[in-house]
């Protein structure tokens, strides 16, 4: 299935970029995702269904901070070619955080093998208009390197498939270890807040760290997201996107052109992706126990008191 709008991985590239590079040439990047939903402390299943999301997908994205290309960037892979969507002047189309647009392609499958079927494994080439080299990157669709699903292991109190958390406390979320962070030309970690309703519009900071040594970036593993206390409206729904990249190559070929700016940088990865529905809830007080445990408690009393003729104490 494809999307006309694939707001996941957006935000990771996005995060991505600006992490990596400072947001101040282009990049472009071709990568494969795997989507899930925690459900428990234990387990999580494949896709997101309130999104429609499959759980294997493909996203292609030019990043030229907002510039116009001179035609229609286009990708060639394996299996055929596709052309990015554009806007008038060959404009890019797909919003970003930083309030410029990009060009970006998505495509989802149930399984990796479908998504191989469609694309292929091997080299993917960037046609940037008249940018003076077509860049490559390779990607192994056939036996993807995906990393390990990111999952909550502690912080607030799982209920129905849903995480609940008071509001009105400050609340870690601990994660489990993502352990293939370093290997290789080394990994991504990031989590981000949303407000359920308001998906893909990020809510607060969004903690990350990268490990890619030849770029000169060797961040320690981000293990844990910190939901200060008054960040959650009590009865909003939310949700957490906990994303594990793993990048897979690096382009550092220079070329110049029309809307290209800098020393551009290429990347191909693998990223698993989690979902965790989380409902603000406040515990109850004190004076809400005793009225839930008290009234059935005196009920329970009042009528061993008619049957025994024993006065109870209630403490």
């Amino acid at each position: 299935m494809k999307f006309s709008f694939f707001f996941m991985m957006a935000v990771v590239a996005s995060c991505m970029a600006v992490n990596v590079h400072a947001a101040s040439y282009t990049t472009y990047s071709v990568e494969e995702q795997q989507v899930m939903l925690q459900t428990n402390s234990f387990a999580v299943i494949g896709g997101y269904s309130p999104f429609g999301y499959s759980q294997f997908s493909l996203v292609a994205k030019i990043d030229t901070l907002g510039l116009n290309l001179s035609a229609a960037p286009t990708m060639t892979y394996p299996n055929g070619s596709l052309t990015f969507p554009v806007g008038v002047s060959n404009s890019p189309t797909w919003a970003t955080s930083g309030g410029y647009n990009r060009y970006q392609y998505g495509d989802s499958r149930t399984t990796t093998a479908l998504l191989d079927a469609a694309y292929g494994s091997g080299t993917y080439t960037f046609t940037m208009g008249n940018a003076t080299v077509q860049p490559t990157l390779p990607l192994n669709l056939a036996s993807p390197s995906l990393p390990v699903a990111p999952m909550i292991t502690s912080g607030g109190t799982w209920s129905n498939g849903v995480l609940l958390v008071d509001p009105s406390q400050t609340v870690t979320l601990n994660f489990n270890s993502f352990d293939t962070y370093t290997n290789g030309l080394g990994g991504k970690i990031n989590f981000i807040l949303f407000l359920a309703s308001a998906y893909p519009v990020t809510l607060g900071s969004s903690p990350q760290s990268t490990y890619v040594p030849s770029l000169g970036v060797t961040n320690a593993a981000l293990t844990n997201f910190t939901i200060t206390a008054g960040t959650l409206t009590n009865g909003q729904s939310y949700l957490v996107q906990a994303n594990f990249t793993q990048i897979e190559s690096i382009n550092t070929t220079n070329f110049t052109g029309t809307g290209i700016t800098g020393n551009p940088l290429g990347l191909s990865m693998y990223t698993s992706t989690t979902f965790i529905n989380l409902q603000a809830i406040p515990e109850p007080s004190a004076m809400g126990l005793l009225l839930l445990v008290g009234i059935p408690v005196c009920l329970l009393m009042l009528t061993a008191k008619s049957r025994s003729r024993k006065t109870w104490r209630i403490w």
